[in-house]
């Protein structure tokens, strides 16, 4: 490698990425500013609206709010509260953490979790509270070890499966709306195509940039543009605004409540590691060896994710959070320490939240969808499938799918942890090896799990 080149500087950078850990961090004093931290730092700042206002659609559609501003204020805020954790953490208290973004998976969950009675504020915080404990204790290691390959897969692939059919019927049902059908045929073709042909050239970090701009230029041919109807300003700060005029729901904060919330809960929970262990390998994959301390931190990380998601949910946010993806992986792909990336990223979300103007462009109908269909479900597919490496993994990840969405995700998680853990299928040398301590741990948590879901659906909602 030429000492002189752009990927020599990149590189060096990446070896000597030491920050200090709970410690004041300063750009231009103990870090650099490249032009490369810009992409992913405006993909992320994409993605992030996007997957937002996906979740505040899929609550405003769940609990039938009509208010014509429930979802670009719900986005302006979460966009601030993760601007500004962000900065605070990732930029300059604790470099070594992944920025805390959004948990798509869930998305296609929410009428179901709805369906079962949930109030998003408990659940949130209960999501946040286990993922403080977990964190704390070194705990999301055992985590993985629990979920085993075929029920890792099988969760994947169903939620996957759930977000694109969910996005699929959207878009379309969007387009008819306008009777111009053929528009959401051309955005799913061309958003396919252009998966592929990124893939081929391993430039999957442009894949939420790349859609957005589809989205707007096929709907621009069609005469359909962005509707600009969101003014400068600044986040709606009273939770009781947001919970009681807003949502309409109040804060829900009784036993009931958080009992029915519990199961999906510690799914969303769960999910946290296999996400986290997907970013890290693309790291892994990306940087140089010698560039350990740039990879991130994953109980470190997820202490900030769990006290982000109780911020967001206290002041009426309603997304749930996890690593930001559509940040970590194309940080990893143009090779670039945390660190720089995330203050960038950090200050595009606050003044994106703060024009209103870009929140417009994003909850566009046909860059929404097709962001999310090509940039985050497909993507789960194709995890999901690559995972499936035996016929034992295979028929896990299979029974997982089938129960999860003939009765529901959570039920298909808890077979998927029975009959792996405790190897119903295949022969006794592919069991997991698992210790004792380890399976009476997972008994636990499918009794708690059954009990608690059995408990909300034979309650009224």
């Amino acid at each position: 490698m030429d000492k002189g080149s752009r990927e020599h500087l990149l590189y060096k950078d990446l070896i000597n990425y030491n920050p200090n850990k709970w410690r004041i961090n300063l750009p231009f004093v103990h870090y650099s500013l490249k032009l490369e931290d810009i992409i992913p730092a405006l993909s992320g700042g994409i993605g992030k609206i996007a997957l937002v206002a996906a979740f505040a659609v899929a609550w405003a559609r769940g609990f039938n709010i009509v208010d014509p501003s429930f979802v670009t204020e719900n986005v302006r805020l979460e966009l601030m509260i993760g601007g500004l954790f962000t900065i605070l953490f990732s930029a300059v208290w604790a470099p070594h953490t992944a920025p805390p973004g959004t948990l798509a998976p869930i998305i296609p969950l929410i009428p179901i979790i709805v369906a079962a009675g949930v109030h998003p504020l408990p659940l949130s915080l209960l999501i946040g509270i286990i993922g403080i404990i977990i964190s704390s204790m070194r705990g999301f290691k055992k985590v993985i070890t629990l979920n085993g390959q075929g029920t890792t897969a099988g969760i994947i692939l169903l939620f996957g499966l759930l977000g694109t059919t969910s996005s699929l019927e959207s878009l379309r049902s969007w387009s008819a709306g306008l009777q111009v059908p053929l528009l959401a045929n051309l955005l799913i073709i061309s958003g396919i195509l252009m998966y592929v042909f990124l893939n081929r050239i391993k430039a999957k970090y442009l894949m939420i940039p790349f859609s957005a701009l589809l989205a707007l230029i096929l709907s621009g041919l069609f005469g359909i543009y962005p509707q600009l109807t969101t003014s400068l300003g600044v986040p709606i700060l009273s939770p009781t605004t947001w919970w009681y005029e807003k949502w309409g729901i109040g804060f829900g904060m009784n036993i009931n409540n958080f009992i029915k919330a519990f199961p999906f809960a510690l799914l969303a929970v769960a999910i946290w590691p296999i996400d986290a262990l997907a970013i890290k390998k693309i790291q892994e994959a990306n940087y140089p060896k010698e560039a350990n301390k740039a990879l991130f931190n994953m109980d470190d990380t997820y202490i900030i994710v769990a006290l982000r998601n109780i911020a967001g949910a206290l002041m009426g946010g309603g997304q749930i959070a996890s690593i930001w993806r559509s940040f970590m992986i194309p940080l990893a792909t143009v090779k670039r320490p945390i660190v720089g990336s995330a203050l960038v990223l950090g200050i595009i979300g606050i003044l994106f939240g703060l024009l209103g103007f870009p929140i417009d462009i994003a909850v566009f109908p046909p860059l929404l969808w097709l962001v999310l269909i090509v940039g985050v479900y497909i993507p789960l597919l194709e995890v999901g499938l690559n995972a499936m490496k035996t016929v034992e993994i295979s028929q896990v990840a299979i029974t997982c799918i089938i129960i999860g969405i003939a009765i529901n995700p959570i039920i298909g998680w808890v077979v998927g942890l029975l009959i792996e853990n405790f190897n119903m299928l295949g022969p006794k040398d592919t069991a997991p090896r698992l210790s004792k301590q380890d399976k009476w741990f997972t008994l636990i948590i499918i009794l708690i799990i059954t009990s608690t879901y059995v408990y909300t659906y034979s309650i009224p909602h």
